[in-house]
């Protein structure tokens, strides 16, 4: 009976230490928008294909699961009240069950998919990888101890010409690239490979 006893602790604590949410971090700027998907449906903002072939976003557990399902890939996206060129965002992310996540802003243009210059992506192995859209190209990229099971807060800063990638409050990568520059019109999130989790969306516009 002791010996069940400890198994049920040990598994409570195995579970909670899973879904433990690092901090937020401390970033400046004026806020665009922000979501913690605590409502009961997905904020009619996020825009996503609808379909029996498309992928599925929905509110689980207080966090937006992204579903690559039928799908080629999971995209959704949000766009500013305005455009805004320095911006920055910090999100929650769990790829528990896919190749990877990745985030990133795309500029004024009727294709949010195809407006995108540059994004960041994370990786179940904790690779943190920053590509070129357009050519598939890796820019840079920096190995972490992010974990798939456990939630890791990222955040990706864009000012200027200078691009700052931290996680859990730590810089992991930083570069200079004119593919950061300019207008960006909204935040874009995708997914391949299989499902996984985000939560605490926030974007801020620098100054």
């Amino acid at each position: 009976m002791k010996r069940i006893a400890l198994l049920c602790f040990a598994l409570a604590a195995t579970l909670q230490a899973a879904d433990k949410k690092p901090k937020a971090m401390r970033l400046k700027g004026e806020v665009v928008f922000a979501d913690d998907f605590k409502a009961e449906k997905l904020d009619e903002k996020w825009v996503y294909a609808k379909g029996a072939e498309a992928a599925k976003f929905e509110i689980a557990d207080g966090a937006l699961l992204m579903d690559q399902a039928a799908g080629k890939g999971a995209v959704i996206w949000r766009a500013f009240e305005a455009p805004a060129t320095d911006v920055s965002v910090q999100l929650l992310v769990k790829p528990w069950a896919c190749s990877w996540i990745a985030l990133g802003f795309y500029a004024p243009g009727d294709r949010p998919g195809a407006q995108r210059k540059i994004n960041v992506a994370v990786t179940p192995k904790g690779t943190v990888v920053v590509r070129d859209v357009e050519n598939q190209k890796v820019l840079k990229s920096a190995n972490t101890r992010i974990e798939p099971t456990e939630w890791q807060r990222v955040a990706f800063e864009s000012k200027g010409e200078k691009i700052t990638v931290l996680v859990n409050n730590q810089v992991v990568l930083e570069l200079k690239t004119e593919l950061t520059q300019g207008e960006k019109a909204g935040l874009l999130l995708n997914l391949y490979g299989g499902k996984g989790s985000v939560d605490e969306i926030e974007v801020k516009k620098l100054k």
